[in-house]
């Protein structure tokens, strides 16, 4: 039997076609021009980063990454098309709890355990009147 391959591969290519061209396009920058311009880079260079298939094998610099997502407002994963642009955005309080130490999280879980109980024993009333 062969060994298991346990190596960290990266993460699948994002589902949206020309990644970079639709988050220019809703910054609001109507041409790849402008943009570069803004960046401070021929336009030529970016209009290749545009053109390149997306994935893990995306030739953009980080330099020139972290300028776009900066200026894009978003992640660098996004820009270099490790992440879907098109995956629900995640909600608030999970990316909240996932920076909890291990402690906090425990507390987390204890309240929501607390909170699931006294919702399963039925509505209680709310406050004195």
């Amino acid at each position: 039997m062969p060994p298991r391959d346990t190596s960290t591969k990266a993460a699948p290519p994002i589902s949206g076609k020309r990644t970079l061209q639709r988050l220019r396009r809703e910054a609001g920058y109507r041409s790849a021009r402008d943009f570069a311009a803004e960046l401070g880079i021929p336009a030529s260079t970016y209009s290749r980063y545009e053109r390149q298939p997306e994935g893990p094998g995306m030739a953009v610099p980080l330099s020139a990454a972290w300028a776009i997502a900066d200026r894009l407002g978003c992640s660098i994963d996004l820009v270099v098309g490790r992440e879907d642009i098109d995956a629900p955005d995640e909600h608030p309080v999970q990316s909240r709890y996932d920076a909890l130490t291990g402690a906090g999280r425990a507390l987390v879980d204890s309240y929501l355990d607390f909170v699931e109980h006294s919702e399963a024993d039925g509505p209680r009333p709310q406050g004195r009147r």
